[in-house]
């Protein structure tokens, strides 16, 4: 009995240190994809190129909104001195343009929403793929992603070596393409 109660005693103690040992062994690192998203030389060409077509689809929907409220004024202006065919006809114009414009307007956010989106998960991708290889070489054991996160040593952060790394890779692409086109 005390043969079986010693047995059992080892047993459980050499768990507990190799249990020791293995988490002497961990080595555990996060990252703020987030601001590396808004940091890294990706993340800023695509804001600008995002806000540049956004300026330009403003620019387009002022034009329209402009051209109906010119027909709106024509319409309310000369309404009187048309025949009521004419004014029908000004009115459905005015509906017609109106519901046009409307879809204009609808397409181009959800075009733009849908892009931002499509940049943003792209680059994201990129990250990640970035990270994989940076935890390793500094020899993380496990990497995790800030959110969710309630505490973390600023010491075991990658963030920034991420966004370093990031902007490597993405450079040398850039070069590529360049090269390319």
């Amino acid at each position: 009995m005390k043969k079986l109660i010693l047995s059992i005693t080892l047993i459980a103690l050499t768990s507990v240190f190799s249990g020791a040992a293995m988490a002497a062994e961990l080595k555990l690192g996060y990252v703020n994809l987030q601001k590396a998203l808004n940091e890294c030389l990706a993340g800023k060409e695509a804001v600008l190129e995002l806000e540049a077509e956004t300026k330009k689809r403003q620019e387009q929907i002022d034009v329209k909104q402009e051209d109906l409220k010119k027909l709106n004024e024509e319409i309310e202006k000369k309404k009187t001195v048309w025949s009521a065919d004419m004014q029908e006809q000004k009115q459905k114009e005015l509906q017609a343009r109106m519901q046009e414009f409307q879809r204009f307007y609808l397409q181009s956010n959800d075009d733009l929403k849908r892009r931002e989106q499509v940049e943003k998960t792209e680059i994201i991708k990129g990250l990640i793929e970035i990270a994989k290889p940076l935890a390793k070489e500094k020899g993380y054991t496990f990497l995790f992603e800030l959110q969710g996160l309630i505490y973390g040593p600023p010491e075991a952060d990658l963030t920034n070596d991420l966004i370093k790394a990031y902007d490597v890779e993405y450079k040398k692409a850039k070069k590529v393409k360049q090269g390319k086109e």
